[in-house]
């Protein structure tokens, strides 16, 4: 903990320039939040190590991801699992919901959809590339846009199915109340 106090006075000191000084800051602060991630990552996925083995699983390899968080690119060591007759696995991608083929956090997704919904493509990037400890281009934040517009449109087609088999139970008296105040709707049909 000195040495990390040590550097934080060392900046402080170092840098003249207010605006280059908090930059400096930002990108300590930022560089440790992604170590300190990436070694809780590679612990928890030393902690499944054991759950997968019991279940049949042998490590095939240990390999490195990098996904962007709401505070930077994390680069990580992860292992993937086999067994014979199922697909392999990466566990830890599994519990902290990393996509196969994605380079983004859910939540990280959430906040860049979050800006896009108010504002063009251009400017998204641009804010998130200021106030995140990653990069993105207009071109990055409409493919993170159309994929979601198409789980949600997948999730609607599914849950249209799903309502489509539950049967309407009609009722003598449909009462609604509103503001406090109750009212009999006639009967329909």
């Amino acid at each position: 903990m000195n040495s990390i106090v040590t550097e934080i006075v060392g900046i402080l000191k170092s840098e003249t320039n207010i605006i280059k000084r908090e930059r400096a800051l930002a990108v300590f602060f930022l560089n440790l939040i992604r170590n300190l991630m990436a070694l809780a990552l590679e612990q928890v996925d030393q902690e499944l190590s054991e759950s997968m083995k019991n279940q049949g699983y042998q490590i095939e390899k240990k390999n490195q991801c990098s996904i962007n968080m709401a505070f930077g690119e994390v680069t990580y060591a992860r292992r993937r699992y086999v067994k014979a007759g199922t697909e392999s696995r990466y566990p830890l991608d599994e519990l902290m919901g990393f996509d196969k083929y994605k380079h983004y956090s859910v939540l990280a997704v959430r906040n860049i959809l979050e800006v896009s919904s108010a504002a063009t493509y251009c400017n998204t990037a641009l804010a998130v590339n200021c106030l995140s400890g990653f990069n993105i281009s207009h071109a990055q934040v409409g493919n993170l846009v159309k994929a979601a517009g198409q789980k949600i449109k997948e999730q609607q087609e599914a849950d249209s199915r799903y309502e489509a088999q539950t049967s309407k139970k009609k009722v003598p008296v449909l009462y609604l109340e509103g503001d406090g105040v109750m009212i009999k709707a006639p009967k329909v049909g």
